[in-house]
């Protein structure tokens, strides 16, 4: 049975609302009624919690810190990963630990699926909610305030960031992704997601010898993932995301998956847990 590190961030300060803090535990109880004897992926769980006390700044500055320290490690030991967050500002820890860990920072890659940029800072964004900024923090491109933060000492550059599925967006957010000459696919361009997830991990493969991969679950179609902290319409159908995360299952260079926005007071039936087994099945299914 293949086991895979897994960190649960068990915390919703990125964002507006408290129920997406619950995803990590929620998850890992899912793993856990699979019966036992049966062939499957086990998790090796490592849980977060936000402190109690504080500014939520302050808070979630040391909460990414302790993020960077699992993700450093596993890059490190060029371990395979998984990360649950709550909300998506559980970004600036992961990919920022990451990029301490490598020997060459410049050459990691990331692919960001969602249905937001997630590029503002405290200066652009209308909700001061800090899960719609980890994409300015990870670039370079963070105001004081939210570059304080970020626990990496390095940046993404640009050309080795793809967007893909994005829908909904503010202009002050698509300016800076565009200045920085950011590839972004858009949802209402994507025919297929199999063939566009494909070019991209093809494309980072040329100049990357890492790659991450960090799912928003809003870029899944509402009716197929009603679960989610800030649904758009019009998204990619949940059967073509598990079909393309099958098709580079356990690809050499993906080093780790991050998945996050569930919000389970807005799921029906478990419909969207349940997917979230299967989005991790899909690609990390087999023998590690």
């Amino acid at each position: 049975m293949a086991i895979l590190q897994t960190l649960g961030v068990a915390s919703c300060l990125g964002g507006p609302l408290r129920s997406c803090g619950y995803a990590a535990e929620m998850l890992r109880d899912e793993f856990a009624r699979q019966q036992p004897g049966l062939p499957g992926l086990q998790l090796q769980w490592h849980m977060l919690y936000p402190e109690n006390r504080g500014p939520k700044e302050k808070k979630l500055s040391r909460l990414n810190q302790s993020i960077s320290r699992f993700s450093q490690y596993w890059t490190e030991q060029s371990q395979a990963f998984l990360v649950i967050g709550g909300d998506h500002s559980c970004a600036l820890g992961t990919w920022g630990g990451v990029l301490n860990g490598l020997q060459q920072p410049g050459k990691f890659g990331l692919i960001w699926l969602d249905a937001h940029m997630d590029a503002h800072t405290f200066a652009t964004s209308p909700s001061g909610n800090i899960h719609g900024m980890p994409l300015a923090a990870l670039l370079g491109k963070a105001d004081q305030k939210l570059a304080a933060m970020y626990p990496g000492s390095a940046f993404i550059n640009p050309e080795n960031l793809i967007l893909i599925g994005v829908r909904s967006y503010e202009h002050e957010e698509y300016d800076l992704l565009k200045q920085a000459a950011v590839d972004i696919v858009f949802a209402d361009r994507i025919n297929t997601l199999a063939p566009v997830l494909i070019k991209a991990i093809d494309k980072l493969s040329l100049r990357c010898g890492v790659i991450g991969i960090s799912i928003d679950l809003d870029v899944i179609d509402p009716a197929d993932a009603p679960g989610v902290e800030t649904p758009a319409q019009d998204g990619i159908k949940a059967g073509e995301l598990l079909e393309a995360l099958s098709l580079i299952n356990r690809h050499p260079k993906v080093l780790g998956l991050e998945i996050s926005e569930f919000n389970p007071e807005k799921d029906r039936q478990n419909k969207t847990l349940v997917l979230m087994k299967a989005i991790i099945d899909a690609f990390y299914g087999g023998t590690l």
